[in-house]
């Protein structure tokens, strides 16, 4: 095969997985943490699902216990925010903490722009954030009809 026919199938090969996997929006976003919890880290890994619904990857690492840093926490929540209206923060739930206090959380959420952040809370199913913003980042995922 010369090398244009080549470069015109990788071309048509590419295009078709791109239509096959449907051009899903992708992001890797990095939480900025705050001055009591300055040790951790984390990523949000963002994506469009199949259905047009934001899934989050979250991964932490270098925590430290919920309870040293807030009086009365046992639970690491992550909140979402729809950053365009005055709506109260979603809990998504708790991160699943190991014994390296690394923790991580698989969630999905409708919002497209969002505020995306952890607290310290006194248990995983707190209704409203009490807790310092501990780690946070903005998502900004392109709308569905944006191409």
């Amino acid at each position: 095969m010369n090398r244009a026919a080549t470069v015109i199938l990788a071309g048509l090969v590419s295009l078709s997985c791109s239509s096959m996997m449907g051009n899903k929006e992708s992001h890797e976003l990095t939480l900025t943490g705050s001055p009591s919890l300055s040790s951790a880290q984390g990523t949000a890994k963002v994506s469009t699902t199949d259905d047009g619904n934001t899934q989050i990857d979250l991964d932490v690492k270098h925590l430290s216990p919920p309870e040293k840093v807030s009086a009365g926490a046992t639970a690491f929540v992550v909140w979402v925010k729809d950053a365009n209206t005055e709506t109260a923060p979603h809990n998504l739930g708790a991160l699943k903490v190991d014994e390296n206090l690394d923790g991580s959380m698989k969630a999905i959420t409708s919002l497209r722009s969002f505020d995306l952040y952890v607290t310290a809370e006194p248990n995983a199913t707190a209704d409203q954030p009490s807790g310092e913003q501990l780690l946070r980042t903005n998502v900004e995922m392109k709308s569905l009809n944006e191409k």
